[in-house]
């Protein structure tokens, strides 16, 4: 027998015995979309987090490296290896477009006039677990910087060294404003002793600091043992090119080695070779083997190289030049004695503005440098491989705008620092490291 078809209808409509399962199968599908969009989104939340966490130690690591004089090469590819080690790209994973800046990890670093920046991104299209077919883009930057920390007139750049720094005799040293930085990790890495004094701003050392408190006067609380090393600051500059070496034939005898008098002096003029007590060699930039002077000599600006011989101002030499820049090459050596005379500044301009003395790298010779109450000499000595610096200087109240770098500095005699020598250095400085801070 044929049920009607409204019949029928009624029946089902009025049968609640399946009502609830039905209804309840309806109503649970938004709740199972729900439950899986949660999911994927807290999934995407984590990685998004753990992005960023590693975006921030690499951009740490980089401006760290970046600021201490690391070159932007090694400083990402520091920042590189921290990155993705503290960071996997999730398998369910797609890159973005190429044209896209977050394609893979990048870093840009910047050297500002008040801090150093370092900028690390990445990006990627995140696949969900349940809805693969709308994946969407995960992509994170943070930008760290560093602010420079105080300026040092010393930095010692052996790693070991006993003394790496030294007061030594009756040294009276006044760096009042400046600091002194020793990267030695040994006991003794800053030592002040015997009869000598000292003024500074503060000690900063990577080992240990060996000073009598009552020879030494410090406007910071106290000296800062096991800190930081500071890397060489101008590890990367290059040096510029040289040329033949010049003819000192014609000069006296009386005021040049090598020299012999009564000919052309270095395109210069005619030297005598006796009655010359009153006369002045002027000597021109360029490329020398090896440059011994002796009496009265003014240098024309410029830079003057130093062959593989000796730059040596006897104790009879009275010198002066003014935008001057000596480059020791092939091992040459410095030696200044005691009774010499000179006034020396750098130049202002150029790649090494603000550098008077400069060693090539792999230069290991010892330097010394002697000055008098009469004598100046201007800039920074950068000597990063030099065994030793020895420097006295001229104990003059005026004191001096001079920075001195090298593996180990021994101060033997009287001298005074300027601090504020901005102009006279050409605005170039040796700071310590100084804060680093996330700033996005």
């Amino acid at each position: 027998m044929r049920w009607p078809s409204k019949t029928c209808i009624d029946h089902f409509l009025d049968d609640e015995s399946g009502n609830f399962a039905t209804l309840t199968a309806i109503a649970f599908v938004p709740v199972i979309g729900t439950a899986a969009m949660v999911i994927d989104l807290g999934a995407a939340y984590v990685e998004a987090t753990k992005l960023q966490a590693a975006l921030d130690s690499a951009a740490l690591s980089a401006v760290r490296s970046f600021g201490e004089g690391s070159s932007e090469e090694e400083a990402t590819k520091e920042a590189s290896a921290v990155f993705f080690g503290n960071f996997a790209v999730p398998q369910n994973s797609e890159p973005l477009p190429e044209e896209d800046d977050l394609s893979s990890f990048s870093l840009s670093l910047a050297h500002g006039a008040l801090e150093d920046t370092a900028t690390a991104a990445y990006g990627f299209n995140y696949k969900p677990m349940f809805l693969e077919r709308l994946p969407f883009e995960i992509s994170k930057r943070a930008i760290a910087a560093r602010v420079p920390g105080t300026e040092a007139c010393i930095l010692a750049l052996h790693s070991t060294k006993y003394r790496a720094f030294e007061v030594s005799g009756s040294a009276n040293i006044d760096m009042s404003g400046c600091t002194i930085t020793a990267n030695s990790i040994d006991g003794q890495a800053i030592y002040v002793g015997g009869s000598g004094s000292l003024k500074a701003e503060c000690l900063f050392s990577a080992g240990g600091i060996s000073i009598d408190p009552a020879a030494v006067q410090l406007a910071c609380p106290a000296p800062h043992e096991k800190s930081s090393r500071v890397p060489d600051p101008f590890k990367y500059k290059k040096l510029p090119a040289t040329g033949a070496w010049v003819d000192l034939s014609g000069c006296g005898q009386n005021f040049v080695d090598g020299g012999g008098g009564n000919g052309d002096c270095n395109g210069t003029g005619k030297t005598p070779k006796t009655n010359n007590a009153d006369y002045v060699v002027t000597l021109k930039p360029g490329t020398y083997g090896s440059l011994e002077l002796k009496g009265a000599i003014k240098l024309e600006p410029g830079n003057y190289f130093i062959d593989g011989g000796s730059l040596q101002l006897t104790s009879q030499s009275v010198v002066t030049g003014s935008g001057v820049t000596f480059f020791l090459l092939d091992d040459a050596k410095l030696v200044i004695h005691g009774g010499a005379t000179f006034h020396i500044t750098p130049s202002l301009s150029g790649t090494w503005a603000g550098f008077s003395i400069v060693a090539e790298h792999g230069n290991t010779e010892p330097a010394v440098i002697n000055g008098n109450s009469a004598s100046s000499l201007t800039g920074i000595v950068y000597m990063p491989d030099t065994q030793e610096i020895q420097y006295s200087g001229n104990g003059a109240t005026g004191g001096e705008c001079i920075r001195l770098i090298a593996q180990e500095i021994t101060l033997t005699g009287n001298s005074y620092f300027k601090m504020n020598c901005d102009p006279e250095l050409a605005n170039m400085k040796i700071n310590n490291p100084g804060a680093v801070r996330l700033v996005q």
